[in-house]
């Protein structure tokens, strides 16, 4: 069991770091006009959606798999 929760720790702290690489990436080499949507807005928006939906499913998962 022990394993097991330290495998899903790797795997959300893995799945952080490369959600947070990949916002830092698109925000610092993309621009972000104030007065329209550019493509950039939308990379790093779909980005943020992703990690936001990544991140409880994992740890939801975990959860389940240790209870079972």
């Amino acid at each position: 069991m022990a394993a097991s929760r330290s495998r899903l720790v790797r795997l959300l702290l893995l799945v952080v770091v490369a959600v947070a690489t990949v916002v830092v990436v698109a925000a610092l080499s993309l621009e972000f006009p104030r007065d329209r949507i550019t493509v950039g807005a939308l990379v790093v928006g779909a980005s943020l959606f992703v990690g936001a939906l990544a991140l409880p499913a994992l740890i939801l998962a975990g959860w389940r798999s240790q209870t079972e």
